[in-house]
């Protein structure tokens, strides 16, 4: 089958984006923190990375290759193999902790040198010590940290863990009690975070290379490789393979080489590769919100996209939140809507939430009578939340019009509506202030904030064009998935939803969800404000 555009990211920065390719180095060995007890004896357990020798790993440790192999008696049969789980014989003086140095306030502290898989939450964790203290030890004015960033840790509750005789439980000192018939098995005895150095996937898109270029896709394709641009800066190896759909799908053997696969754009053409590939691979959903149906009958499938139902479900609770003592709720719907889906899934929302509100239907024919009936059910002294349910942008034009009559005679109104009304052409812009419209919203780029400046200032530097929403999405997504993979190795796409990932464009967070953790629910949070700015709450 002919393949088009069939690329490893090596070859195609080359030339635009500066090549990844490096001459060997031997990968250094990091003394591993994490133990285990054996038949009565302690071991670290060590991961083994690519390029990392039995040499290498004794001398690091201060022990011999012999007593490698005593621990590790299938090591001689079977050989060093990548990612397998080394028994590293444990005594006391790997326990060793760096001298303090003082600030001169008196402050006590060591340095640690932030490796890319890390956040602050976990350096936190390790050291004992809280994130505020991080922070105002190293005066620190956000959470986001950068590789090979060194910090101040405060020495006052750096854990020093006890000797080996000493231990007893886990919980005095995170040991891993295991089974000497568990520990070959290195996907199953350990279920900790296993960094991983690189990261292969393939990047499936309907590109149409021989023909007319899709400019969507291949805003998005940018996209993607400006987020591996950032994580070859940040020392994590990626090797992706882009396959054009065109040309019709790449063999079942080469998309299973890959650790996931992300795409296509199209429902049918997603389903299309999960039947290829069998189960055996990830397979991505990265851009198209009504394929998250596909999770009912594929385990291997990861909606990326939050589904409309996320978010009518986010603005029922966020509607919950904001309701004080005195507000009125109405609810506004289309009679005789040819799509009922907005209004039943927002009244499923605000009864989860059980919410009390008052129901205005109509049709638009009957718009010019609706200020009389909103004046009955307004309040001219407290505030008026008004959830607007519906994605029809003619409905949604007559229910600003007689909303702007209303707040012209002095209502104090605060608008709820879906995202899609920020697509709608024919209305203007302002009243959405004016109403203080709130939209929960599966995407929002906030321009303001010094990551998205970064990027729209690379983008612009390296395309000549402005960054879509495509492009966005693209970095954001492929971003994502790379370092979780990287991050957690065996069973990653288990563990996505142990922690929410915040993007320049979306966010992610997997579950709970109808079909557990394989669709992303992450929702942001934007207010229309009526100094006419834009602002992202959540």
């Amino acid at each position: 089958m002919k393949r088009l555009l069939a690329i490893t990211l090596t070859a195609l920065l080359a030339t635009c984006l500066g090549t990844f390719a490096q001459e060997y180095v031997p990968t250094p060995v990091t003394i591993s923190k994490e133990k285990v007890k054996l038949s009565g004896k302690v071991y670290l357990s060590h991961v083994v990375l690519e390029k990392q020798t039995l040499y290498s790993i004794a001398k690091a440790y201060g022990v011999s290759e012999e007593e490698l192999y005593e621990a590790n008696p299938k090591l001689k049969e079977t050989g060093l193999q990548k990612n397998a789980i080394l028994l590293i014989p444990y005594n006391e003086n790997m326990e060793k902790v760096e001298a303090p140095q003082t600030e001169p306030g008196g402050q006590n502290f060591i340095e640690h040198t932030v490796r890319w898989y890390e956040d602050i939450d976990d350096i936190a964790q390790n050291y004992n010590v809280t994130v505020k203290e991080i922070m105002d030890l190293n005066g620190l004015k956000s959470r986001k940290l950068k590789s090979r960033q060194v910090l101040k840790i405060p020495v006052k509750a750096v854990a020093v863990q006890a000797p080996a005789e000493d231990v007893q439980t886990p919980e005095e000192d995170n040991i891993v009690i295991a089974d000497d018939t568990e520990a070959a098995a290195p996907d199953t005895t350990f279920l900790t975070i296993r960094p991983r150095e690189s990261v292969d996937f393939s990047l499936v898109l309907p590109l149409n290379a021989s023909g007319q270029v899709s400019e969507f896709n291949m805003d998005f394709y940018s996209g993607v490789l400006m987020a591996l641009k950032d994580l070859e800066n940040e020392e994590l190896k990626v090797n992706m393979h882009v396959w054009d759909l065109s040309a019709g799908l790449p063999a079942t053997e080469a998309l299973c080489r890959s650790d996931f696969i992300l795409g296509p754009i199209a429902s049918r053409d997603i389903e299309a590769v999960l039947q290829r590939v069998e189960g055996r691979v990830p397979v991505i959903s990265p851009l198209d919100q009504k394929a998250a149906s596909l999770s009912n009958y594929y385990q291997n499938f990861i909606q990326a996209p939050t589904a409309t139902e996320s978010q009518w479900e986010d603005l029922g609770a966020w509607v919950k939140e904001d309701m004080e003592e005195g507000d009125r709720l109405i609810l506004i719907t289309e009679k005789g809507a040819s799509s009922v889906s907005a209004p039943v899934a927002i009244r499923s929302s605000m009864a989860k939430q059980e919410l009390v509100y008052e129901i205005l239907s109509y049709a638009i024919v009957e718009g010019r009578g609706i200020p009389a009936i909103l004046t009955e059910k307004m309040d001219k002294n407290a505030t008026n939340r008004i959830v607007v349910a519906t994605e029809s942008e003619a409905f949604m034009g007559d229910v600003i019009r007689n909303l702007g009559i209303m707040l012209g005679r002095g209502y104090d109104i605060v608008m709820y509506a879906p995202s899609k009304v920020r697509t709608f052409d024919t209305i203007e812009g302002s009243i959405y202030h004016d109403a203080q419209l709130h939209i929960s919203s599966s995407y929002f780029v906030d321009y303001s904030d010094p990551d998205v400046e970064r990027f729209v200032r690379e983008y612009r530097a390296l395309y000549n064009t402005e960054p879509s929403q495509f492009a966005f999405q693209g970095y954001d997504t492929a971003r994502f998935f790379v370092l979780r993979c990287a991050r957690y190795d065996y069973g990653w796409t288990q563990r996505l939803g142990w922690e929410r990932g915040k993007g320049l464009h979306t966010d992610f967070f997997f579950g709970p969800s109808a079909s557990g953790n394989s669709q992303n629910v992450a929702v942001r949070r934007i207010v229309y404000r009526k100094d006419y700015t834009t602002k992202l709450e959540r």
